[in-house]
């Protein structure tokens, strides 16, 4: 008699351990993020943070690192930070615009922009309200401008979170891209206009010369930042101190370099605006030190998609 009261006592606690762990794997569900630009990640959890540098809830995952180098073309020694970060789902990589509006050519601090949709890493675009007559402007799916020269390498981002460069683009290799990316089943939702593509597949894409226009400063010492696709879902921002003007920081050929340095299997680094425009934001804080800051027109950023517990 007490060996059955035991095995119903026990039969009666797994039944309790089973519904509460389905309890909390919904709680825990993690949903893609509607593709619309309006639309925001959810806002971190302070648990999540388990340091200043980094953050984990069941969606993402980032860990920050940093050490110091003296780049043959840098006066000085200069920071070099980098952020690793994994994502669950690929509508966790997403874009935002200044003002949320393509017409308006007003900037904005890149910090203000990562707060206001709740980013947990955030970074410069490619600064398209600067260019308003160049580039390739996907956002979020939306087309806004399609006037492409043959100058720059875009970078696509499709609905996968895999990326595929189409080197110095014209409307017509971009067109070719997209329609191959369809037939595969895949879309494009974000397209960036700047570069170049740095390294592809653990090599580096240009290991000399200047790039696309003179903007790009490819063999100058200065501030940098650069997406990166490590793997499926799987990506890592870098960026490079500079007090901008004084000499200090790296030119694109190092910058290439110390990609391949930390992520020698690297799939694909694109280059983005440096010099003031740097920006990386780590839970709404800019942790990039430069005496000089511009506001951007557009950041890339890294969502949470772990919605609140009700």
């Amino acid at each position: 008699m007490r060996a059955k009261s035991a095995a119903r006592l026990l039969a009666a606690l797994l039944l309790i351990l089973t519904t509460l762990g389905e309890a909390a794997s919904a709680l825990a569900e993690v949903k893609p993020l509607d593709l619309d630009i309006m639309t925001h990640g959810y806002p971190t959890r302070k648990e999540g943070w388990l340091s200043r540098g980094e953050y984990q809830d069941e969606s993402i995952h980032i860990v920050s690192h940093q050490k110091n180098r003296k780049p043959k073309s840098s006066r000085d020694s200069t920071v070099c930070r980098w952020i690793h970060i994994d994502i669950a789902d690929a509508s966790q990589l997403r874009t935002a615009i200044s003002k949320d509006s393509y017409d308006d050519p007003a900037s904005v601090n890149a910090n203000i922009m990562a707060r206001y949709v709740n980013a947990v890493v955030a970074l410069n675009g490619d600064f398209f309200k600067y260019n308003y007559d160049k580039g390739y402007v996907l956002r979020q799916g939306v087309l806004y401008r399609d006037a492409l020269d043959g100058t720059w390498d875009s970078l696509i981002i499709d609905d996968q979170g895999d990326f595929h460069d189409v080197m110095e683009a014209t409307s017509e290799s971009m067109a070719a891209a997209i329609a191959d990316l369809e037939a595969q089943g895949r879309s494009a939702v974000n397209v960036l206009t700047f570069g170049p593509v740095l390294v592809k597949d653990g090599e580096i894409v240009r290991p000399t010369g200047d790039y696309g226009s003179e903007m790009h400063y490819s063999t100058l010492s200065t501030q940098r930042i650069a997406l990166l696709q490590l793997g499926h879902l799987e990506y890592a921002v870098v960026e490079i101190d500079s007090d901008t003007g004084s000499g200090t920081g790296m030119n694109l050929d190092e910058l290439s370099r110390f990609i391949l340095e930390i992520y020698p299997d690297c799939r694909m680094a694109y280059n983005l605006d440096g010099g003031g425009s740097t920006h990386l934001v780590v839970n709404g804080k800019q942790v990039h030190e430069t005496v000089s800051s511009r506001a951007v027109s557009d950041i890339i950023y890294f969502a949470s998609a772990q919605a609140p517990e009700e």
